[in-house]
């Protein structure tokens, strides 16, 4: 009997030392996969804040809103809506007279494949503390019509598509500031198609179009991005039809 208690003891302490070179290792896993910014100097909860409660009026005015723009899209904007769907900067550039062209400018489009990622990475910190319903999936006396297609899973707030949509924007505005304006206005339109697709509320567009810029700058304050960066913003300028 003392030798199988021992026996066990043995096995919980070797079940204890795996657990801990398991966390260990899964914490020294988890730095590489950023590869610029360090998460704990970038507060995303505190940056984003919390959406509505549900039942409360601000929420309730929110979802008549997404059910009212659904509802009024005409095919051709429920279309263009379709194709923001996919978080990609030739789909965001593909809302905008521009010269680029997929699977062109190389260097550019994993440039912004890579700060993407980031932005994704530093969202679920969000996600994993949040479960907002989406408009499409609330019960009420009216239904949200979805866009046809795949419907994203997962928490409604903050806005994944928004994020990247600010992303590429503050990134893009730093290379092309003179299409400040143009770009500004892409935003509103790729994150209106999330509205119109009965994906998001207006505070997920807002919350996630927060997190974006915030990456977006701090990107550019970190020395190794900056250097990437400024070697691509002559393709960036050709890519955007710019002088």
């Amino acid at each position: 009997m003392m030798r199988a208690n021992h026996f066990r003891h043995a096995l919980a302490g070797c079940g204890l030392l795996l657990g801990l070179a398991l966390a260990t290792n899964a914490g020294a896993q988890q730095r590489p996969y950023l590869l610029w910014l360090d998460g704990a100097k970038l507060d995303i909860p505190k940056i984003v804040g919390l959406p509505p409660a549900q039942n409360t009026p601000e929420a309730k005015a929110e979802f008549e809103h997404v059910l009212e723009i659904s509802q009024a899209r005409t095919p051709e904007r429920e279309k263009a809506a379709i194709a923001d769907q996919r978080q990609a900067l030739v789909n965001f550039l593909n809302g905008m007279d521009t010269r680029y062209v997929d699977n062109t400018h190389r260097e550019v489009r994993l440039l912004f494949r890579e700060a993407q990622i980031e932005l994704s990475i530093l969202l679920k910190s969000v996600h994993r503390l949040t479960s907002r319903p989406r408009p499409f999936a609330v019960w009420n006396k009216v239904r949200v019509k979805a866009c046809p297609g795949a419907r994203p899973e997962g928490t409604s707030f903050p806005s994944g598509h928004a994020a990247t949509a600010a992303l590429y924007a503050e990134l893009l505005k730093t290379a092309v500031p003179e299409l400040s304006d143009k770009l500004e206005e892409r935003v509103k339109s790729y994150d209106e198609s999330r509205l119109i697709c009965g994906f998001h509320y207006q505070s997920d567009l807002v919350a996630g179009d927060k997190v974006g810029r915030a990456v977006a700058k701090a990107l550019l304050a970190d020395r190794a991005f900056k250097v990437r960066f400024d070697e691509t913003i002559p393709e960036i300028r050709v890519a955007l039809g710019a002088k």
